[in-house]
């Protein structure tokens, strides 16, 4: 914890961000008590403490960013992980979507690229004691056909197109979340819906988040 900032302290910021979540339009009881029990401020540089709750992003190991916790629920609104069985996460990143999904899903199976990131964030969920989270070092866009199909597929960062290899994980009736366009523009958040061999898109609102390419997992 950075000196001057207390347990208190931490726990008025959270309140401050479940009040700015509600304001947002986000009203999904399950979505918001992860957000309330997962503590942010574990999963950001100890340096950065003080800013988890503020809607900037946050610099991480790798050259890789922390995306606000409200860019963050933009995604997993249209991803309804709430019940799901089975969830795959495409970018670890600093681990804090992954904690939150794990408070809503039974399993979640997290790849980062960077092993750096990979490592970081198992110490994280095992110190805070999440243990439906597996974390894996290696590409994610491939996605992960031994333990297919899942119900939910997230990305966290951008891609150029759907990743259709990927999007064929889905089990049917399953939801992808991901945000697709430039990397230098803003991007469409397209929810795909699995419905036996079909798909179904529809965009949901619109973000801006680094790429997410073969060569760089970038995870929130």
């Amino acid at each position: 914890m950075k000196r001057g900032t207390s347990v208190t302290d931490y726990w008025e910021a959270r309140a401050g961000l479940i009040l700015n979540l509600r304001q947002l339009g986000i009203t999904d009881p399950e979505i918001l008590r992860a957000f309330e029990t997962v503590p942010h401020e574990k999963f950001v540089p100890e340096d950065f403490g003080e800013y988890a709750y503020r809607e900037s992003s946050l610099p991480l190991e790798c050259g890789q960013s922390i995306t606000a916790p409200g860019l963050l629920a933009q995604l997993l609104v249209p991803l309804a992980p709430q019940g799901t069985n089975k969830v795959l996460e495409v970018g670890t990143g600093s681990g804090y979507s992954a904690a939150l999904l794990s408070r809503m899903a039974r399993r979640v199976f997290s790849i980062e690229k960077y092993r750096v990131l990979a490592s970081s964030a198992q110490t994280r969920w095992q110190a805070q004691g999440y243990t439906n989270i597996i974390g894996l070092n290696e590409d994610g866009l491939p996605g992960l056909e031994q333990q297919a199909p899942f119900e939910r597929i997230l990305l966290t960062g951008s891609v150029g197109e759907v990743p259709e290899d990927l999007v064929e994980q889905l089990a049917d009736g399953g939801i992808a979340v991901m945000a697709v366009g430039s990397p230098s523009e803003r991007q469409a958040i397209l929810r795909i819906e699995r419905a036996d061999d079909s798909f179904i898109e529809t965009e949901t609102g619109t973000v801006r988040l680094p790429p997410l390419s073969p060569g760089r997992a970038r995870g929130l």
